[in-house]
C-alpha cells in the first residue's frame, strides 16, 4: 500500500488526497500519510482504511462509468 493515494474527510475541503508514507498491516491502528502541501499526518483508522484514488488519468472524467473506484468523493471531485 505504500505510495497509494487515499481520501481522508476534512472539515474544511470535506476531502483531502493523501499519500501512504508506510506499507498498512492488518491490525494497525494508525495510517502513516503525507498530504499534498506535504505535511505528514497520523491519520487513525477507526472502522475501516480511507477510499482509494482513482488514477491521475481518470481525474475529472466526465463519465462516473470510468471511474476504478466508485464514493463520495471521486465523485465530487469528479
Amino acid at each position: 500500500l505504500q505510495g497509494a493515494r487515499v481520501w481522508i474527510p476534512d472539515c474544511v475541503e470535506v476531502w483531502r488526497v493523501a499519500e501512504i508514507t508506510r506499507d498498512y498491516k492488518e491490525g494497525d491502528a494508525i495510517l502513516h500519510l503525507c498530504l499534498e502541501d506535504g505535511s505528514a499526518l497520523a491519520y487513525p483508522i477507526e472502522l475501516q482504511l480511507p477510499p482509494l484514488c482513482n488514477p491521475d488519468c481518470l481525474s475529472g472524467a466526465d463519465d462516473l462509468v470510468a471511474l476504478s473506484y466508485l464514493h463520495e468523493p471521486a465523485v465530487l471531485h469528479s
